[in-house]
């Protein structure tokens, strides 16, 4: 896929407007290089149960810039991913990420926000997102005008309009139709126009809760694509609190519904919810659910039910150690699709050597299950990273 115009346009006026800025004003300027160097190996990197093992390196530079002024904010996240497997050249990739936005204060609680992401994006919800069997480099471009107001009472109003256009390198697709039936597309296009908006009034509780009322909106068109036409509703009330000292909650429920341009609609209870509790001695829990619609690269929309669970301990300021896990549902019994299950469990201890470098060791499990066989699976793999970022 070739280079976003906008990406290399914005990148230039960025790096020469912070620059030139910094000769006088330099706390407004900002920069970090860093680097990612990670050692794995992976009992199934194709994600088929081949078990055809592979032991490989990732190489990941990148620079973030950013320049702050009075009114407005520019930001730039430029860097590679290059990926090589030892005897498995077909495994061997390169993604690049470019990702550059500008946000400016119109007026007095309005915003404008422009975005530009050339990334990489994974192609489907079931697989692990990091995995190079189910990365996508792809490129979206995004504008979204928000609007805040403080209201009597202490009370807040916030509205956002987005519109974006998404563009992706053709792949081989797997694509859900109402029924329960499939196809492998060969040369899908992932491209689509995008249009969303949402309303959020938030009523303070006591000096450290609030609750909340908030209505989603998107709309989905695919312009390349048998893909239906499709449109997103959603309405929560929840709460966030953080009156206990060290523990925060936020939860929501609400009804949602995806109506589809020629098929079958998706109704469903939704919700969301999320614990964090910092425990004495250097410990942390963290724990969420949601009941949600999720969509895939190709297209295919499913509900999701999912659960996350994770324990941190840090041993001093240096070292830390984490246990997460979770386990996760899709299905769509609108179109009568067989229902996907899989989950994982990741461990990761790292230690900081001073002031910019960390290293980590990671061993992560992640398996597919349920009823839907195609996509079947199981994984260990065991990473070992090292980050520097000045």
């Amino acid at each position: 896929m070739p280079r976003s115009p906008a990406v290399i346009v914005v990148s230039a006026l960025l790096i020469w407007g912070s620059v030139a800025a910094a000769e006088d004003q330099e706390n407004r300027f900002t920069y970090h290089p860093s680097i990612l160097i990670t050692m794995l190996g992976d009992d199934d990197p194709y994600l088929e149960e081949q078990n055809d093992g592979a032991f490989g390196a990732w190489i990941a530079p990148n620079l973030e810039l950013g320049y702050r002024a009075d009114f407005y904010e520019l930001q730039a996240d430029l860097g590679a991913d290059i990926r090589r497997y030892i005897d498995e050249s077909d495994l061997s990739e390169e993604f690049y990420r470019a990702v550059v936005n500008g946000e400016i204060g119109v007026l007095p609680g309005l915003t404008l926000r422009v975005s530009n992401a050339f990334k990489p994006q994974p192609e489907r919800v079931s697989s692990p997102a990091d995995a190079t069997r189910n990365l996508q480099q792809a490129n979206q471009v995004d504008a979204e005008v928000r609007y805040w107001k403080e209201l009597p009472g202490r009370r807040e109003l916030l509205m956002a309009l987005r519109g974006g256009y998404f563009v992706g390198e053709d792949f081989n697709a797997l694509l859900f139709m109402d029924g329960g039936g499939s196809m492998t597309h060969p040369d899908f296009e992932p491209d689509h126009w995008e249009a969303a908006g949402k309303l959020e009034v938030q009523t303070p509780l006591g000096e450290r809760s609030s609750l909340y009322a908030r209505s989603e909106l998107e709309f989905r068109t695919y312009s390349e694509s048998e893909v239906p036409d499709r449109g997103e509703f959603a309405i929560l009330v929840g709460a966030r609190s953080r009156a206990f000292r060290h523990i925060e909650i936020d939860l929501a429920v609400g009804y949602g519904m995806v109506a589809f341009e020629s098929n079958d609609d998706l109704h469903r209870i939704v919700g969301e919810g999320s614990l964090r509790v910092r425990l004495p001695n250097g410990w942390a829990l963290r724990a969420s659910a949601a009941n949600r619609f999720v969509s895939d690269l190709s297209g295919n929309v499913f509900v999701e039910t999912t659960g996350r669970m994770g324990i941190e301990k840090h041993f001093g300021e240096m070292i830390s150690a984490s246990i997460a896990a979770f386990v996760s549902r899709l299905e769509n019994d609108a179109w009568n699709l067989p229902k996907n299950l899989f989950g994982g469990a990741e461990f990761r201890i790292q230690s900081r050597i001073g002031r910019h470098t960390v290293v980590a060791i990671t061993y992560r499990y992640w398996e597919n299950a349920g009823d839907f066989s195609m996509d079947d699976f199981n994984q260990d793999r065991v990473a070992l990273e090292f980050f520097y970022r000045r």
